[in-house]
């Protein structure tokens, strides 16, 4: 009965309290679906794909596109759409070439099932990967399937697919991983605005190491960075005094203007600057970002600094840089860890780029610590008690860094999730959940913080709060064109065979 009372609301938009000026608050009613996966904005449009209860291989489950226009002030839903068929394992959704595109896997055979089900990290083989469009505007399918991928024309099976867009979404770069024994990628790049496909395999024999994927990024080019390390258990058995406990990182630049025989850029961990997995990142300029904190050892919490790379529009190295956090904060790191102490900068890492405007960007970097519950039947708790904020200039200069307090601990990690910004022009929005004031434990809110573009003091206010209505779980923030952002909100509910509940958030700054 409630499910079908929920379905009913679809048509009925609700208004959230709002508890300080300066944000523009709109929600969707639930939407009833128990997989949600949100694919953010299209042309003024809020996409959703919903999925029914997992199914299994001989039922995969069936699926519906939500469509929603800005503020939710109308809504289109498409009909239920059938399972992909029998010996499917659907992977991702992506706007490719003006559709709303779903990426699914598929087996011929019984006994590929096992593999195709493979949980384990790059040991789960997709011997066929299929796309099918739909209409963004009408929802309906636009043609029938397509084979992307096929392990007897590329010779390699994926284990999965990885899809980034370029910050102007113009591009959509698509990276099929390989299974951990093979070393062959492949890599598809759509021009949306023309409809040309780039498509390239490639492989890493010829540097006997075996590397697992990290992270890639696309530019307005259309050029991929994609970042590799030598696997971990490879670099263990090394026999070799001079790489053990060092992390090995290559970092490959592909696309239909790079050079192929380029030589990849390589970066390896040193003793006294340890590091683990930089955060890859496309500026608006087409330039693109590589970042690392790095610490004495990988035991050392403590941050030395954080080291910058750029990289041009065609992705050749073009300058490096090292910053520090200012010795200026130490005093209010103090005042905001009150549950636990530790050295200076402790616990503090990136946790976003956020390109600006051109060649400008910012650095969010968040405290993070895990607190051992004194009841050990009871899950430890996250803590972050501050931010930094650092506005970079197009030269790397740091022209400002900016302290920001929360107090932040919960051992619902979705509930309590970490900072996630969006940038409009050169001023900064960042979105976290926190206590607020003199709020009660766990009475947590939606709250921003805006780093104008002229390097003032931040401006904190109060969002909402998901306390009384739902607990944000945040993956990502969903912007527009037109400074509108959207969340996904949700809360774990018994209602007969309803488990949690989950509706969209839309925020707009005034």
């Amino acid at each position: 009965m409630l499910k079908k009372i929920l379905t009913a609301i679809f048509t009925g938009f609700l208004f959230t309290h709002l508890f300080a000026t300066g944000y523009d608050i709109k929600t969707s009613s639930v939407i009833d679906q128990p997989g949600i996966e949100v694919l953010g904005d299209y042309k003024g449009s809020w996409y959703v794909i919903g999925f029914e209860t997992p199914g299994t291989l001989n039922k995969p489950p069936r699926y519906k596109i939500f469509k929603y226009a800005q503020s939710f002030k109308a809504g289109k839903i498409s009909e239920s759409y059938p399972s992909f068929g029998e010996k499917t394992l659907y992977l991702k959704a992506a706007f490719v070439n003006n559709k709303v595109s779903l990426f699914y896997a598929k087996c011929g055979k019984r006994e590929d099932v096992t593999v195709l089900l493979d949980k384990r990290d790059g040991r789960r083989q997709l011997p066929v990967i299929m796309r099918q469009d739909y209409d963004p505007n009408t929802l309906l399918p636009a043609g029938e399937p397509v084979t992307v991928f096929n392990e007897e024309d590329d010779y390699f099976a994926p284990s999965s697919i990885e899809i980034s867009e370029s910050p102007d979404r113009s591009k959509t770069a698509i990276l099929f991983k390989p299974y951990y024994k093979q070393q062959r990628y492949k890599v598809m790049i759509t021009d949306n605005t023309t409809g040309e496909v780039f498509s390239k395999t490639f492989d890493f024999k010829t540097m006997k190491e075996y590397l697992k994927f990290v992270t890639m990024s696309v530019n307005n080019s259309g050029l991929m960075l994609i970042e590799t390390k030598v696997r971990e258990d490879v670099i263990t058995l090394s026999q070799s005094t001079a790489v053990k406990g060092q992390l090995k990182y290559y970092f490959f630049s592909v696309g239909k203007n790079s050079d192929d025989k380029a030589a990849p850029f390589e970066l390896i961990s040193q003793p006294g600057k340890y590091f683990c997995d930089p955060i890859v990142t496309a500026l608006n300029s087409g330039e693109v970002i590589v970042a690392y904190d790095f610490f004495s050892s990988a035991q050392d919490k403590a941050l030395k600094g954080i080291a910058l790379i750029k990289f041009d529009e065609n992705l050749t190295v073009t300058g490096q840089r090292e910053i520090t956090p200012n010795a200026k904060f130490i005093p209010q790191i103090a005042a905001a860890n009150t549950f636990k102490k530790g050295k200076e900068f402790s616990n503090l890492k990136i946790q976003q780029v956020l390109p600006l405007s051109g060649k400008n960007f910012m650095l969010l970097a968040e405290y993070s610590d895990t607190i051992a519950n004194a009841d050990k039947s009871k899950a430890p708790s996250i803590e972050r008690n501050y931010m930094i904020a650092y506005r970079i200039d197009d030269n790397m200069n740091v022209t400002a860094q900016h302290f920001i307090p929360k107090k932040q601990i919960s051992s619902t990690v979705c509930y309590a999730f970490s900072l996630k910004g969006y940038a409009k022009g050169n001023d900064a929005y960042l979105f976290y959940n926190a206590d607020w004031e003199a709020d009660e434990e766990h009475n947590m809110n939606l709250q921003c913080t805006r780093l104008n573009a002229d390097g003032s003091e931040p401006e904190t206010k109060k969002v909402v709060n998901t306390s009384s209505d739902f607990f944000t779980c945040m993956e990502n923030v969903y912007p527009n064109s037109e400074g509108k952002v959207m969340l996904t909100v949700e809360k774990a509910v018994d209602y007969e065979n309803v488990s949690r509940e989950v509706k969209l958030l839309e925020v707009t700054p005034k």
